[in-house]
């Protein structure tokens, strides 16, 4: 049965492809599935035909649209699902790991909060996009949220290459994203220690290999 990871929040795309390809390159067996409306992170995968409903990229296989009953039925060490905005609260409960990913803006803060307190599961919060000087103890402040349904906070600084993938991966395919922030680079570590265990160096590794579009080849 696999470790299921789930992504929810207003932006979660693009960390979930980068963590998906970095725990490729620690050797694990990788499934990613695009259950979000929008379909963007299915998109952006390169494929030979738009309409194939999956694919597989630098040894990672991606899905669309496969039924919530058969998850934890796929054959892999790691299904990754990109779960949306509004995930349902079955598809929160079949992760083992939660990450909300949201920006700044008041308006998702205000839903996330509320959203987390209802349904009562907990998560990681990744807030993305924070302006400089911004301390980390401030912003927890400032939020309020209910602590006891935080697993742990990770802090995403803005910076100009991260949103520019993000906006590219809406539009285009995407085949490495060598360029991005010393701080995703951060989180993606952080998140690697959140779902695997392993030695810090080698996450360190695997996510510069992934970033420049490297991969393991896999023993058949």
């Amino acid at each position: 049965m696999p470790e299921i990871i789930g992504f929810f929040g207003s932006y979660p795309a693009d960390i979930c492809l980068y963590a998906a390809y970095a725990l490729q390159n620690e050797g694990k067996q990788v499934c990613v599935i695009d259950h979000s409306e929008d379909g963007i992170l299915f998109q952006c995968v390169p494929a030979p035909k738009r309409q194939m409903m999956a694919v597989t990229f630098h040894n990672v296989d991606f899905m669309r649209r496969v039924p919530v009953i058969q998850w934890q039925e796929l054959n892999y060490e790691f299904v990754l699902v990109q779960l949306g905005d509004r995930p349902q609260e079955l598809c929160l409960a079949l992760c083992r790991t939660r990450i909300l990913v949201v920006d700044c803006e008041r308006r998702n803060l205000d839903f996330y909060r509320c959203f987390v307190q209802e349904g009562g599961l907990s998560a990681a919060v990744l807030l993305r996009g924070l302006c400089s000087g911004c301390s980390a103890e401030k912003i927890k402040k400032l939020l309020e949220w209910d602590h006891a349904l935080i697993d742990r906070w990770l802090l995403l600084p803005f910076h100009e290459a991260d949103e520019a993938y993000r906006i590219h991966m809406q539009y285009e395919t995407m085949y490495k994203f060598a360029n991005i922030s010393p701080g995703m680079e951060h989180v993606l570590v952080q998140l690697l220690r959140l779902i695997v265990s392993s030695d810090k160096r080698n996450h360190i590794r695997s996510v510069r290999n992934a970033k420049q579009g490297k991969m393991i080849r896999m023993k058949i």
